[in-house]
């Protein structure tokens, strides 16, 4: 073809400006610092769309659109059901993460396994503020009782308030399928996973809500290397900022 002979001749900053331009037109998601053309398909899923309703309505994320970040939390939610184990979640804030996975997978009706939710609930502990990332420093207040009332109508959540790994012993079960870690210190995020990486069972997911985000979040990315390599395994960094692990 014409274009694919003269693509050579045209210098390379326009090439990658055209190919900008074609991206930012024809993109198909374009949030939380991703974009692009490749399918988004499950935006226009009725049941994730409200999953994703109901997590904003927590005001966990403020006035930031977090959907595929979302999404993969469904996901693997979705692939906890088809293992034995309960789900943990360490750094809750409003919960909102929590709360679009129950009602992707209608976790209220699975009365035979538990949710727990572990977080201080008022931000970070003061002995851990000089080690979190300056970014997300005041990003938190107090939200505990607005998040007994979200989570009121589960028998099935347990809420633990506190700080980690104070609290770690309260989660009283012996197997887990879906751990999600969203501290923004690597102190408590390696103390969790290391005191719950027994209790997976093969197959469970650990997702990293703060791994690929960058030079702010080195600290916890280097950590969790580290850590993950000590248990023969490697995290698995996703385009949307965040990073996985499968319990062999």
């Amino acid at each position: 073809m014409l274009r694919d002979r003269i693509r050579p001749f045209i210098p390379r900053k326009i090439r990658k400006w055209r190919h900008a331009v074609y991206v930012a037109k024809n993109a198909t998601y374009n949030a939380d610092g991703m974009m692009t053309v490749h399918d988004a398909d499950f935006m226009h899923d009725p049941l994730f769309q409200e999953a994703y309703r109901v997590g904003k309505e927590t005001g966990s994320w403020g006035l930031s659109e977090l959907p595929w970040r979302t999404y993969i939390a469904c996901w693997a939610g979705r692939h906890a059901l088809e293992l034995v184990g309960d789900f943990v979640e360490c750094g809750v804030n409003r919960g909102g993460i929590s709360r679009a996975v129950m009602h992707y997978i209608n976790f209220q009706s699975n009365t035979g396994r538990r949710f727990f939710l572990l977080d201080t609930f008022c931000g970070f502990p003061p002995e851990l503020s000089h080690l979190a990332t300056t970014a997300n420093l005041h990003d938190y207040d107090e939200c505990y009782e607005q998040v007994c009332e979200t989570f009121r109508d589960f028998s099935n959540v347990s809420i633990i308030r506190g700080a980690i790994p104070a609290t770690l012993p309260q989660v009283d079960c012996e197997k887990i399928a879906w751990l999600h870690l969203d501290m923004n210190v690597a102190e408590p995020e390696v103390a969790a996973a290391d005191f719950f990486w027994d209790r997976l069972v093969p197959g469970a997911v650990v997702l990293l809500d703060d791994y690929g985000f960058g030079k702010p979040y080195w600290r916890q990315k280097e950590a969790m290397d580290k850590f993950a390599a000590s248990r023969s395994t490697r995290v698995l960094l996703l385009p949307t900022g965040q990073g996985m692990m499968i319990k062999s």
